[in-house]
């Protein structure tokens, strides 16, 4: 039951090699990771309620088989599971084998960006202002 399907086609620039996580000109876990991670961002982006985003909290992804330079890769994400103000995903990706080559779970939280960005804003101020001298 996919909600969201993502097609890509490895290239070098994809591989573990280029992306420092291997050596091997093959697709790389942490491309593969952001590739399932773009396709639950688009469900939840569908999903959240009005003047709400998410974040991603958590990522499991069992990386099952190599897919080399010129490999199409399908990516898909579920519908998600929601407990209020968490979104679970269940996410794979097969090739243009129908292989599977990656399965696994992503979670979402649901935030108001204004909110959430605050305390980056006060901190950054904070360490911004100048020190007042001790007595």
């Amino acid at each position: 039951m996919a909600v969201q399907t993502f097609e890509h086609t490895v290239t070098e620039g994809d591989t573990a090699a280029v992306l420092g996580s291997g050596d091997l000109a093959v697709l790389a876990t942490p491309r593969l990771i952001n590739w399932l991670e773009r396709a639950a961002y688009a469900v939840a982006k569908a999903s959240c309620p009005a003047g709400q985003t998410s974040v991603g909290t958590l990522v499991k992804v069992e990386h099952l088989k190599a897919s080399p330079v010129g490999a199409v890769v399908t990516c898909t994400c579920s519908k998600p599971i929601s407990d209020g103000r968490r979104l679970i995903f269940h996410v794979k990706a097969v090739d243009d084998a129908g292989e599977q080559v990656a399965v696994g779970e992503m979670h979402r939280r649901l935030v108001d960006p204004q909110r959430f960005m605050t305390r980056f804003v006060e901190a950054a101020e904070a360490a911004a202002a100048p020190a007042t001298p001790a007595e």
